[in-house]
């Protein structure tokens, strides 16, 4: 096959501090069976480790591009870094990856085979994961409910067919070239949030986002104790872990709000933060889709 038929997959990846959760990330990463045509380059943020996580991928896979952060970039702008330099080689497709996502076997070749299959070459290929040991759905698609847009409901993945999304996580996400050159990079924001607002970003402007069938990988979601709900901790302390950066820093939350929800966003903004001090959870879970 000649070189100009080759097609590049560019792995965005950002890590802190967890080096045997990265080392078994990349591990699956780079043991994935490719179809042919299919080469991988795998950009690696890490910000600010001080475990030898560097060290270690450098040892063990020394294919990967290793971009060192300060410890400042947490999440969002560390896959901001990473995509900027992998953008630099204008690949087909980036493949967001989170460092705590274990890939099942095949399931890249399963992305890139539903792009193809899509027939729009702007989409976004969302994977859904599940938790290891009880199988449920955890991170994937999402659809929103109504006209807030920070409450959305989980795609269930089908058995056979792709399922449109409003949005999604960014555990593990295909996004085509052509829906990057329309789109660009995700805005910055602190931690988390990024990967939500680019899905409704792409909504509207008509770029699908399909949910693979099945599931693609294993990631189960954070500890209950890490929660700013916590029953065990006092107000002043939930407050406190709502402000955090990896949870919902006020800044970030009116951006995102006045983004996608407009005016409402001056009734939206205060909730979380006073549900965070009165303990309240909402009544009723939110469904599965």
């Amino acid at each position: 096959m000649a070189n100009q038929d080759l097609q590049t997959v560019a792995v965005l990846i950002t890590c802190h501090n967890r080096k045997s959760t990265t080392l078994a990330c990349l591990k699956r990463l780079i043991s994935q069976a490719l179809p042919p045509g299919i080469s991988l380059k795998v950009y690696l943020v890490d910000d600010g480790s001080s475990d030898g996580t560097s060290e270690a991928v450098r040892e063990l896979y020394p294919v990967v591009r290793i971009i060192r952060g300060d410890g400042t970039l947490f999440w969002c702008n560390g896959m901001r870094l990473a995509w900027k330099h992998a953008a630099e080689s204008d690949p087909n497709y980036y493949f967001w990856l989170n460092d705590d996502t274990m890939l099942h076997a095949g399931a890249l070749s399963r992305f890139i085979g539903a792009a193809g299959a899509s027939n729009r070459p702007d989409c976004i290929i969302v994977g859904s994961c599940r938790d290891a040991e009880t199988g449920v759905l955890t991170y994937g698609g999402e659809v929103r409910l109504g006209r807030h847009p920070g409450i959305t409901a989980a795609v269930q993945p089908d058995n056979a067919a792709m399922i449109e999304c409003d949005t999604f996580n960014g555990n593990c996400v295909l996004v085509s070239r052509a829906a990057y050159k329309i789109l660009g990079s995700m805005r910055s924001f602190k931690h988390s949030t990024g990967d939500t607002d680019y899905g409704y970003k792409a909504r509207r402007r008509g770029i699908p986002q399909l949910v693979l069938p099945n599931y693609v990988a294993d990631c189960s979601r954070n500890p209950p104790e890490e929660h700013w709900l916590d029953p065990n901790h006092p107000p002043i302390v939930r407050l406190r872990k709502i402000l955090g950066k990896k949870v919902r820093p006020p800044g970030d939350w009116w951006r995102f709000l006045w983004a996608h929800a407009g005016l409402w966003a001056l009734i939206y903004w205060p909730k979380p933060y006073l549900r965070a001090l009165l303990g309240t959870k909402r009544q009723n879970p939110l469904p599965e889709i």
